[in-house]
This record gives structure tokens, sequence and C-alpha cells, in this order.
């Protein structure tokens, strides 16, 4: 069986698998919920996941793909859900209000040159780039709290269900890009595939369960 011979099976099963990864990020907002804070946890993976979704949505929408599209329409739903209740919930809600300006700025500004560019594949080009450098932010989010992991030896502040999905997406993704000869799809997904696992070998060498009060209390000092 070639790769070809899958295709249908495999793209259905990578729409599956990331409205899944979206939906995981439900289970990290109920905990901020149950804890009514969303103490040091961070919003870059609601952000960046807003802004590669819209990305990957224009991709979609101008490669005619219609897989893409759907599953983008999801992803910028959610994530902008996603981020609301994080803003409910962060004592840092100055600095999450500058992140969306300068998030929304940002796509106003890819919206706008997409109504200014006239050649079809350079503009096909220039998403598929941006949508590659954000998927890779997204999925490289968390490890802006590698530090603060390291320092206290617990993945508490981790979103573990939205890591664990990036891992199966990027895979599939990738897959699909293969079949499709799409490098677009292909490096980014290849590279977020090791990132999500080296993000989940964090939890096998360190506990989810919170730092102690004395670690902590000495890491602020």
């Amino acid at each position: 069986m070639i790769l070809s011979d899958i295709r249908g099976f495999v793209s259905t099963l990578a729409v599956i698998t990331t409205v899944l990864q979206f939906l995981s990020g439900t289970l990290v907002c109920k905990q901020y919920v149950s804890n009514r804070t969303t103490a040091e946890a961070s919003p870059l993976p609601f952000l960046f996941g807003i802004v590669s979704s819209g990305l990957w949505l224009l991709y979609g929408l101008t490669k005619h793909d219609d897989k893409i599209v759907l599953v983008n329409i999801i992803g910028v739903t959610l994530m902008t859900s996603y981020t609301v209740v994080f803003y409910i919930y962060t004592f840092k809600k100055s600095s999450l209000l500058k992140q969306i300006i300068i998030m929304v700025c940002f796509i106003l500004f890819v919206i706008g040159y997409l109504f200014v560019e006239e050649d079809n594949e350079e503009l096909l080009c220039r998403l598929g780039l941006l949508a590659c450098s954000l998927t890779l932010m997204t999925i490289a989010a968390p490890m802006s709290k590698l530090i603060y992991v390291l320092k206290v030896k617990s993945t508490e502040c981790l979103p573990f269900p939205m890591i664990l999905m990036s891992f199966f997406v990027s895979s599939l993704w990738f897959l699909y890009g293969v079949i499709e000869e799409d490098s677009y799809l292909i490096v980014p997904n290849f590279i977020g595939g090791v990132l999500a696992l080296m993000q989940l070998s964090l939890f096998v060498i360190y506990p989810s369960t919170p730092a102690s009060p004395s670690l902590l209390k000495s890491i602020i000092a």
C-alpha cells in the first residue's frame, strides 16, 4: 500500500486528533477555574494557538484545502475561548492585555497583506512560512517555563494534555504533509513532534504535583 492510498484516512485522523488537541485546553482551563487562578502558567500556548490557527486558516483558504480550513476555524474559536478564561483568572491582566493587542495587530496586518498581494503563489509561500513559524512557537510555548520547572522540580505549570496531543497531532500532520508533498506541513510538524516529545520527557523526570512551599520561597528570595 502506498501513502496516497491512505490519504483520506490520514487526513481525517489528523483533523479529529487536532480538534481533540484543541479540546484538551478545556482540561487546562478547568484546572484554572477549580483553583480560581492560573498561578504561574503562561498564556502563550493559547495566544500562539490563535495566531497559528488563524494563519493556517488563511493558508487553507488560499490553497483551497477544506481539511485545513475546517480544523482551524475550530481552533481559532476554541483558543479564543481559552484566552478569555485565562484572562479572567490570571493576576497578570495588564501583561496579558498587551500581548493580546500585539496579537490582534499582527493578525490585522496579515489580513491587510492578503488584499494587496496579487501573486497567489507568493502569497501561499509567505503564509506557509508564517504558519510554520507560529506552529513551532505554539508547540514550544510551554518551554518558556522550562527554567522554572527545573528550579522547582515540578511540571505543575505545564499543560500536559495539550503537550501530549501536540505530539500526536504533529505526527499525523507530518505524515499528511509527506503524502501531499507539502514542505510547509512536513518541516514544522517534524520539528514540533520532537519538541513535544522533549516536553513530555519532563513529566517523566519531574512530578506534576505542586512544588514545596519552602522551595518556592527560596526561589523567590
